[in-house]
């Protein structure tokens, strides 16, 4: 009898362990159904809110905005809930002022108000009042709007969209400003810093979800040690960057740009101990980061400390966090009700391709960059080119993926190198393309290169680099370690492969008109437009503007032309082998 027991207990235990196993593994795989619809569902959101040819579709709109909600209703304990609630009633926002359905903005409206209600204290909670405000007024209930409004400046001081409800709310609301106006104050004397210390003039930010460059400029050269602090949940504080600056001080005049989305948060400067300033970068998260320096130069008179900060992984749900999410909290995972067709479906319409071009026009404004005996100026040659670049890439590119074309700039205007990759990164680039004209003492030297990031040994490559980078071979060496980190880390097969496609075709469209063509190749070299692009990333030397008879034919048309003509054949024989395979 006793053994019969023993035995029914047994098999009862063994059932108990195999059901709660396999009750485990539905919720693991179910919870991984999620993952990877939430992620799909946001690489298309990502082209529709680029305004790519799929965004002109109402059924993909659609597609987006009730997968989102779905992934929110089946758990709205879920970590990625709030996200995807807040996603829906953007995209049926959007949806609504594309078409002009007003069944979408009443869609964007209670999905707004269900996430107030549902996460009151998250960190998008501001966002969504305002959307409520934005649609109310759109329609005329003034009131009704003013009430959202209010939600934000009466309570939420401390959100980034606390000014532009304070503003709206005036309006509104009829609030009129005093005119009397102060008597003028009287000027105050030119501030006296302590002899021999550098002055901090300038702090630049670029951030996209998954990256952030920040740039701190000064009067002269700065000692400098770097720290990274991990992220103390006890505190509740983010993972940190900061770099102290010895000898330094930081200007009164010091105006940090508002920071809007992204993987940073806020940017804090104070004086740390006596003739050290210290400046922290607060971050979303982070998986690694990179400092280094940039001297003075003729076209730059200021010295750049460079931060570039990586985030653990370029999460979806970074796009709208605006402040550190409280998306940590452990919820029951239920197995997904999501047709398994749907993930197949967003693929398919999400496809794999270069779809994005960063093009950079070289030097610009006070910086000419080489001149031709005759006088033509480098920077004037590079905008002509890119411009034309684009236009063909915006008229061609479509038939073999191209989406949106951008210029890092459109007009004569200088832009410093490292602001240059910040804006590729930011446009999230998937080709980074940077146009020069090649000079040389010789008069005889020509020729047609393009070079990719990377290590030489080759003194006229390194003169080359030195002097697109604005600085002396010395200072290249200067930059030491980090930059070994930057070029092993970047997208080297994929840029030698872009080169390689692009030189080979420009020599071929340019030889079948003109005679004497010389093929440089496809070379490497540290150039600093270059570091951080993290994507396949080019400089091309489309002929040396110095030699006489080159100079005459970068005057020419003809000759752009057929510069453009190689370059959009490269990208496309890159583009449709990248689809291959894919």
């Amino acid at each position: 009898m006793k053994s019969r027991t023993k035995l029914f207990s047994f098999l009862i235990t063994s059932i108990c362990i195999v059901s709660i196993c396999l009750l485990t593994l539905s919720f693991a795989t179910a919870n991984e159904k999620n993952r990877a619809l939430f992620e799909e569902n946001f690489k298309l959101y990502r082209q529709l809110e680029s305004n790519s040819e799929k965004a002109k579709r109402s059924e993909t709109w659609d597609l987006v905005g009730s997968t989102f909600y779905r992934l929110y209703s089946q758990d709205p304990e879920w970590k990625n809930a709030p996200l995807c609630l807040f996603a829906a009633a953007r995209v049926y926002d959007k949806k609504s002022l594309r078409f002009k359905t007003p069944e979408d903005s009443e869609k964007a409206l209670q999905y707004s108000r269900e996430f107030v209600k549902r996460y009151p204290k998250d960190s998008l909670a501001d966002d969504s009042w305002l959307r409520v405000g934005r649609i109310l007024e759109r329609r005329g209930d003034k009131k009704g709007a003013a009430t959202a409004y209010q939600r934000i400046v009466y309570g939420m001081e401390e959100a980034d969209t606390y000014e532009i409800a304070k503003k709206k709310l005036a309006t509104l609301t009829g609030a009129k400003t005093s005119k009397k106006t102060k008597p003028a104050a009287k000027k105050a004397p030119p501030k006296k810093y302590p002899k021999g210390y550098a002055v901090v003039k300038k702090i630049r930010h670029w951030s996209t979800d998954d990256y952030t460059r920040v740039v701190i400029e000064a009067d002269r050269e700065i000692k400098y040690t770097s720290n990274m602090l991990r992220a103390d949940p006890e505190l509740k504080t983010p993972p940190r960057l900061y770099v102290d600056l010895e000898k330094t001080v930081i200007s009164d005049s010091v105006n940090i740009e508002p920071i809007t989305k992204g993987l940073l948060e806020r940017i804090s400067f104070a004086s740390n101990r006596p003739g050290v300033s210290r400046v922290v970068l607060y971050i979303k998260d982070l998986e690694g980061h990179k400092v280094f320096s940039l001297r003075k130069s003729e076209q730059n008179p200021s010295f750049r400390l460079v931060m570039d900060i990586k985030g653990a992984g370029a999460q979806p749900e970074k796009i709208f966090a605006k402040d550190a999410p409280s998306y940590d909290r452990q919820g029951p995972s239920l197995e997904s009700k999501v047709p398994e067709g749907e993930i197949a479906s967003l693929k398919q319409a999400l496809g794999l391709k270069v779809r994005t071009i960063v093009i950079d026009p070289g030097h610009g404004g006070h910086d000419p960059g080489a001149i031709g005996p005759s006088g033509l100026r480098e920077k004037d040659v590079n905008l002509k080119i890119a411009k034309r670049l684009r236009e063909r890439l915006i008229e061609e590119g479509k038939s073999f993926g191209i989406e949106n074309v951008y210029l890092t700039r459109s007009t004569d205007r200088f832009i410093p190198l490292e602001e240059r990759t910040a804006i590729a990164k930011k446009r999230k680039a998937d080709i980074f393309i940077s146009i020069h004209c090649n000079g040389a003492r010789r008069k005889k030297a020509h020729g047609i290169e393009t070079y990719i990031l990377g290590f030489t040994d080759d003194q006229t490559s390194l003169q080359l680099a030195a002097r697109e980078n604005a600085t002396t071979t010395k200072g290249l060496n200067e930059l030491g370690s980090t930059l070994k980190q930057y070029i092993l880390s970047a997208k080297k097969e994929e840029s030698q492969q872009v080169a390689g496609y692009v030189q080979k075709s420009i020599i071929q469209s340019v030889s079948v008109k003109y005679k004497y063509v010389n093929n440089k190749g496809v070379k490497k070299a540290p150039f600093v437009v270059l570091i951080g692009a993290d994507v396949p990333s080019l400089l091309i030397e489309t002929s040396f503007i110095t030699n006489p008879r080159e100079e005459k034919r970068l005057k020419s048309e003809a000759y752009i032309n057929r510069i453009v003509n190689g370059i959009v054949l490269g990208i496309k024989k890159y583009s449709m082998q990248t689809q291959k395979v894919s």
